[in-house]
């Protein structure tokens, strides 16, 4: 029989991302078995039994002796554990993490990462508010966009790294990290930026404001009902990205603004913004 062609998977890092790929990744029989790692082994635990994987393990560095190892930890974490064991992983590995900023974690790959080591950035676009493994939507990856940003000139890093994506039933999207970081601050991290703020302008208003929200609100800040914790770090990683992209908001607001005592102007100029 052949062997899968992930081979060996472990997942390090257990919560909504890693056990939606977990449970994907099992769903696709294309990894031979799939353990499960999580400095909380009581979230492993969980999100073995919600089928993410085959079995759990105490020891991070038990979990990086696998033909795959998927990175799926706050990016801070994920530099951290690749600058302490990237010179330990075996020739022939593909490394590939799940964190939304991608400089930070392709330099930390390219100067902790040895070369016969086939590591590339990666980055699911199909995550939920819910934090935990419970929060995990499997389904969710399905057409879902999957960053894959390269780290060196490796061609094989990219072609298993697309199985992996084609796995979990996302699409491979090969960019560069500079690219990605870019793109995600506007894309990710500044709606979650606004519907923080939507929702401080809501709840600090007077009585009434309570009382007539309707689904244009709810649906604007759906975003603010994640983690705190998550967001603060997803925003972090990314910070100048996400400051220029404010910075654009701003400017795209301010004519706005301007035209709001003229009607006509205004309609040209929301108009011309939707466009």
């Amino acid at each position: 029989m052949k062997d899968p062609a992930l081979g060996s998977v472990s997942i390090v890092g257990a919560g909504q991302t890693g056990t939606a790929l977990g449970v994907a990744l099992g769903r696709s029989g294309a990894a031979r078995e799939i353990a499960l790692y999580d400095r909380d082994p009581d979230v492993a635990r969980r999100s073995r039994s919600l089928g993410a994987g085959d079995r759990t393990v105490e020891r991070i560095e038990d979990a990086l002796r696998a033909d795959t190892v998927i990175l799926a930890v706050p990016v801070s974490a994920i530099v951290r554990i690749v600058d302490a064991h990237g010179r330990t992983l075996s020739p022939g590995t593909l490394l590939l993490d799940t964190g939304s900023a991608k400089r930070v974690v392709v330099d930390a790959m390219r100067r902790s990462v040895a070369p016969g080591v086939h590591a590339i950035g990666g980055h699911p676009l199909a995550g939920t508010e819910r934090p935990g493994p419970e929060g995990a939507d499997a389904a969710a990856l399905s057409g879902a966009a999957f960053a894959l940003c390269p780290v060196r000139d490796d061609p094989e890093a990219v072609r298993r790294a697309r199985l992996v994506a084609v796995a979990v039933g996302a699409e491979p999207v090969v960019i560069t990290a500079e690219d990605h970081d870019r793109a995600v601050a506007r894309t990710i991290g500044l709606p979650h930026l606004l519907a923080f703020a939507l929702e401080a302008v809501v709840r600090r208003a007077d009585g009434a404001a309570g009382a007539l929200v309707g689904p244009g609100v709810r649906g604007a800040t759906r975003l603010a009902r994640s983690d705190p914790a998550m967001v603060a770090a997803l925003l972090a990683a990314n910070a100048p990205e996400t400051r220029a992209a404010v910075a654009e908001l701003r400017a795209a607001l301010d004519p706005l603004v301007a035209r709001l005592d003229d009607e006509d102007a205004l309609v040209a100029a929301l108009g011309a913004a939707a466009r």
